[in-house]
C-alpha cells in the first residue's frame, strides 16, 4: 500500500489546488459565511456533496470541501472524504485522489471496503487497470478483505481494457475460494457481455453453460440479453429465441429490447414474415414499441427491397401516435433511394421537414448518392448546396460519392480539385477517398498520377484495401502494363492484401486479351495452389479463353470441373460455350451440352435461355431441333 501512495501522493494542499467555480448557491455556503457550526452537522454534509456528484458537479464539491475545511466548521469523516476520492476520479486527478487517501490513513480511520471500492474504481476508470489489480494485491498481502462489488469492479475493468482472458482468470481465483468471495451474477455477466461483444459467441456460450451454470449461478436479465444479442449478431436467431423460452420459464422479465434483437436478427437472415409475426406479437401483448424496433423492422424490409411494406408499417405506427426520429425516416429515404424511386425519397425528405425533423448529414447523402447514381449529378449538388444553406458541413461520405459521380463522368479534373477542396477545409481524406480518385486515374489510363497516391497513402499511414490494389492492376492491364500488373499481384500475396478471385478475374482476363494464354493458365493453376478456390467468374474467363482459341477440349474440362465443384454456371458461361462449339464446328458437343445442362437443373433464365437457343434457326439447321422436342 505504501508503494501504491508513493506512486500517487504528493503533498495535499486544497487551496494549491486552483478552483474557481462560481460559489455555489446553497445553505451550505450561507453557513460557511456565517460560521453557524453548530448547526452543520457531517451527515448533512456528506448528502450535500454526494448530490452534487451525483449530478457531475465535482468542481463545486470540491469547492465546497475546501471552504468548509478552510473555515473548520466541520471535521470530515472517512465518508467525505471517500466523496472526495470519487470527485477528483471524475476530474481525471489519480494523484490527489491518493493524496487525500494518505489523509484517511494519517488521520488513523479504519478503512471499509467502500472507500478502497473507490480507489479500486477511480484507477479502473482511468484506464489504470494494472495499477488497480496492483493495488488489490498489496490490499489482499496487508489482509484486507475485499467484497462482490470490489471484484465486479476489476472484472468490469478488465473486460472494458479488452482483456477479457484475465477477466476470465480472476473470476476463476475467485470461484477457487482464492479471495473469500464468491462469484456473483454480476460478474458472470459481465464476461459474457464482453465475449459477445468481441464476437467471441461461442465462448460466452460455453462460459455460460460450463461455468455460469455448474457453479450455482443463476442468470439475470441482463445476461441473457447479452446471449441474444450476440448470437443473433452471428445469425443463430433460432438459439436466440430458445434462450428467449428460457426467460419466460424462469419468470424473468423479457424487453422490448430482447424482441428488437431478435427481430433485427431475424431481419439480417430475411426472415422478414416471422420478424412481423414478432412485431405483431409484441403489439398484441401490449408492449410499447419504440423507435428502435420500428427501425430494425423497417430496415429489414428496406434491406429486402421491400420498401412498400416498409412505408406501410411506418405509416402504421405513426397513425398509433409513434413519434419516428430522423434515423427511422433516413432508412425509409435509403430504402427508396436503393430501388431508385427517388421521388418518394424526396417525399419523405419533405414529410420530415414538415413535422420539425431536422434531417442530417446521413439523411443528405443518401439523396446525393441516389441521385448521382441516377444520373442527377447536378440535382446532387443543389442537395449540397442546401445542406450549406442549412449549416451542415458535408463529411468525408459526402465528398466520397461527389468524387466517384465525377470520375465515372469522366470529370477527372473537377473530381482532383474537389479533392484538394476537402483537405483544404480540414478532412481527412480515407483509404476509400483515395481509392475512387486512384480508380478515376486508372480508368482514363493516367498511371502516373495514380500511382503517386498510392505513395501519398503509405506515406500517411493509409493501409490499401484490396479493392485499391484491384484498381491499380487493372489500369496497368489497360495501359498494356501486364509486368507491372503481375509484379502487383505477386506483392499482394507477400506484403498483403492477399488478392481475391476479383483481382485474379482482372489479371486473367487481360492475359487472355492479349494472347498471353500459357501465362493465364499458369496464373489460374497457381492460384488454386495458393489457396484460392476461382469462382464461376474466374471459370467463364478461361473457358472464353480457351474457346477463343479453338481448345474446346480444355473449355470442356473446365465445366465439367465446375459442375464437381458445386459450381453454378451462368448465362455468360454457357453462351461462350455455345459460340465456341458452333465456331469450331463441334455440333455433337452441342447436342450433349443441352443435354447435360438440361439434367443439372438450371435456374428458369438458364431454361429460357436453352429454349430460345434450341428453337433458334441456326439449330434446326443443324438437325438438332427434333433432340429438344
Amino acid at each position: 500500500m505504501k508503494r501504491t501512495l508513493r506512486r500517487y501522493t504528493r503533498t495535499f494542499h486544497f487551496h494549491s489546488f486552483n478552483l474557481h467555480p462560481s460559489p455555489p448557491v446553497s445553505t451550505f455556503t450561507t453557513t460557511t459565511h456565517h460560521h453557524h457550526a453548530a448547526t452543520t452537522s457531517t451527515s448533512s454534509f456528506n448528502k450535500h456533496l454526494t448530490s452534487l456528484t451525483n449530478n457531475n458537479q465535482h468542481l463545486t464539491a470540491i469547492y465546497l470541501y475546501n471552504q468548509i475545511e478552510f473555515n473548520k466548521i466541520i471535521t470530515p469523516c472517512i465518508i467525505t472524504l471517500t466523496i472526495l476520492i470519487t470527485s477528483f476520479f471524475h476530474l481525471g486527478r489519480v494523484s490527489l485522489a491518493f493524496s487525500v487517501f494518505g489523509k484517511i490513513l494519517k488521520r488513523g480511520y479504519v478503512l471499509d471496503t467502500v472507500t478502497l471500492n473507490a480507489l479500486i474504481k477511480g484507477l479502473c476508470v482511468s484506464g489504470e487497470v494494472s495499477k488497480a489489480l496492483e493495488f488489490h494485491d498489496e490490499l489482499v498481502a496487508k489482509g484486507f478483505e475485499l467484497n462482490e462489488v470490489s471484484y465486479g469492479i476489476l472484472i468490469n475493468g478488465l473486460c472494458r481494457d479488452g482483456r477479457v482472458n484475465a477477466a476470465i482468470h480472476l473470476l476463476r481465483m475467485i470461484e477457487k475460494n482464492c479471495f473469500f468471495v464468491k462469484g456473483n451474477v454480476v460478474m458472470y455477466s459481465t464476461v459474457i457481455d464482453c465475449l459477445c461483444r468481441n464476437g467471441f459467441v461461442n465462448e460466452a456460450c460455453e462460459f455460460y453453460y460450463n461455468e455460469m451454470l455448474v457453479n450455482g449461478v443463476c442468470p439475470n436479465e441482463f445476461t441473457y440479453g447479452s446471449l441474444i444479442r450476440g448470437l443473433c449478431g452471428v445469425g443463430r436467431v433460432r438459439e436466440g429465441f430458445g434462450l428467449l423460452d428460457e426467460m419466460v420459464r424462469e419468470g424473468l422479465y423479457v424487453s422490448v429490447y430482447n424482441f428488437t434483437v431478435l427481430i433485427d436478427g431475424l431481419c439480417k437472415k430475411g426472415m422478414l414474415v416471422e420478424a412481423r409475426e414478432v412485431f405483431d406479437e409484441m403489439v398484441k401483448r401490449g408492449y410499447e414499441v419504440n423507435v428502435v424496433t420500428c427501425t430494425a423492422l423497417m430496415g429489414g424490409y428496406c434491406s429486402n427491397g421491400n420498401v412498400d411494406e416498409a412505408r406501410e408499417l411506418f405509416d402504421k405506427v405513426v397513425d398509433r401516435g409513434f413519434a419516428p426520429d430522423v434515423w427511422t425516416c433516413n432508412i425509409l429515404i435509403h430504402g427508396y433511394c436503393k430501388v431508385k424511386r427517388l421521388d418518394d425519397a424526396m417525399k419523405v425528405y419533405n414529410e420530415m421537414r414538415h413535422v420539425g425533423l431536422v434531417p442530417n448529414v446521413v439523411t443528405y447523402n443518401s439523396l446525393i448518392d441516389s441521385f448521382c447514381k441516377s444520373g442527377g449529378v447536378s440535382w446532387a449538388w443543389e442537395i449540397v448546396k442546401t445542406m450549406h444553406d442549412r449549416g451542415l458541413t458535408p463529411d468525408i461520405v459526402t465528398y466520397c460519392i461527389l468524387l466517384d459521380a465525377l470520375c465515372k463522368s469522366q470529370c477527372l479534373d473537377h473530381a482532383i480539385l474537389l479533392f484538394d477542396q476537402l483537405v483544404e477545409r480540414g478532412l481527412e481524406p480515407d483509404v476509400w477517398t483515395y481509392t475512387i480518385l486512384i480508380n478515376g486515374f486508372c480508368m482514363n489510363r493516367r498511371m502516373g498520377e495514380a500511382m503517386n497516391l498510392l505513395k501519398e497513402m503509405h506515406l500517411k499511414n493509409l493501409v490499401p484495401h484490396i479493392v485499391t490494389y484491384s484498381c491499380l492492376i487493372d489500369g496497368l492491364c489497360r495501359s498494356g502494363r501486364i509486368s507491372c500488373a503481375w509484379k502487383f499481384l505477386n506483392n499482394m500475396h507477400d506484403y498483403g492484401p492477399p488478392p481475391d478471385n476479383i483481382t485474379y478475374s482482372i489479371m486473367l482476363n487481360a492475359l487472355w486479351k492479349s494472347q498471353h494464354l500459357d501465362h493465364a493458365v499458369f496464373l489460374f493453376n497457381q492460384m488454386i495452389t495458393r489457396g484460392l478456390e476461382p469462382d464461376v467468374l474466374c471459370y467463364t474467363i478461361m473457358i472464353d479463353g480457351y474457346c477463343k482459341s479453338k481448345r474446346i477440349d480444355e473449355a470442356m474440362n473446365l465445366l465439367k470441373e465446375m459442375y464437381l465443384k458445386n459450381l453454378v454456371p451462368d448465362i455468360a458461361t454457357y453462351t461462350i460455350l455455345f459460340d465456341g462449339l458452333f465456331k469450331s464446328e463441334r455440333i455433337s458437343y452441342v447436342w450433349q451440352l443441352v443435354n447435360v445442362i438440361r439434367d443439372s437443373d438450371p435456374p428458369p433464365d438458364v431454361l429460357n435461355y436453352l429454349d430460345a437457343l434450341c428453337t433458334s434457326e441456326h439449330l434446326y439447321n443443324n438437325g438438332l431441333a427434333s433432340a429438344h422436342h
